[in-house]
């Protein structure tokens, strides 16, 4: 088996990517459901239109999905108050100020307290027959449960991540669309998280340039890949499935999210 994961650290480097990389040897010549699906089936009249909304961003549904999520603010860096001892300060270190030594003066500061960074990933396998509002209600159960992992003091790096195999090749792309120092920012991830056209575009034009992509992939972009064998191939991730039921609700730690699959 000939397995390749390309992890994008960012929304622009993945549309960089697509656009700037030439068709593969497989699709130079084949059909390019990228250019070619229908609005009915991809919910954009183009490719270009549809990379506009990832660059820009999609309105109407981050205010659809505000709604529901009813967005509150990120929790503030935590903080811990700690002794400095330095050349300036509140109070002398009398032995070393009287032996001359610049370092001798005591303060008191605010720092950061180091948090621990969660790498989670939604998997972005749906079928056509998923409809957008069972994508949505997805994308903001994904967005509860980060919201709870950061109201506990965690920071959360957020991708979404397409796997799919053909004969005995897989083909992984993982893009970040949220960093740990990011607020959860519903507008930029209202495209990535719930529209067709990251799949059904965008996702296709990823598969249409790959290098690695074999022409087995030219009839129907290969067959989403398992989701056990996902976790194995992002070892280092919380790899939610396309489709779950968890109730964000009902996780309180960490550990309880990872046994919920």
């Amino acid at each position: 088996m000939q397995t390749t994961v390309n992890h994008y650290r960012s929304i622009s480097e993945f549309y960089k990517y697509i656009c700037d990389t030439p068709f593969n040897e497989a699709f130079r010549w084949a059909r390019h459901s990228s250019v070619e699906n229908d609005y009915s089936f991809s919910r954009t009249r183009s490719f270009e239109e549809a990379t506009e909304l990832l660059k820009n961003g999609w309105s109407d549904m981050a205010e659809k999905l505000t709604q529901k999520l009813k967005v509150q603010a990120t929790p503030e860096v935590q903080r811990q108050m700690q002794t400095v001892i330095g050349v300036a300060g509140f109070q002398p270190i009398v032995p070393l100020y009287l032996a001359g030594v610049p370092t001798s003066m005591v303060s008191r500061q605010f720092r950061p307290v180091k948090q621990k960074v969660v790498n989670i990933t939604k998997l972005f396998n749906y079928s056509a027959g998923v409809d957008t509002e069972e994508i949505i209600e997805q994308s903001v159960m994904t967005m509860r449960i980060v919201k709870k992992l950061e109201a506990q003091g965690l920071r959360v790096n957020l991708s979404i991540a397409l796997g799919t195999t053909a004969g005995d090749t897989e083909i992984v792309g993982k893009i970040q669309i949220k960093g740990a120092n990011e607020k959860l920012n519903v507008s930029k991830l209202a495209f990535p998280m719930v529209h067709p056209s990251m799949l059904r575009r965008l996702y296709f034009r990823y598969i249409e340039v790959e290098p690695h992509v074999t022409s087995r992939f030219t009839s129907g972009y290969g067959r989403p890949i398992s989701y056990d064998r996902m976790q194995k191939l992002l070892p280092n991730e919380v790899v939610l499935p396309a489709q779950f039921t968890c109730n964000p609700d009902d996780i309180q730690t960490l550990e309880q999210l990872k046994a919920s699959f």
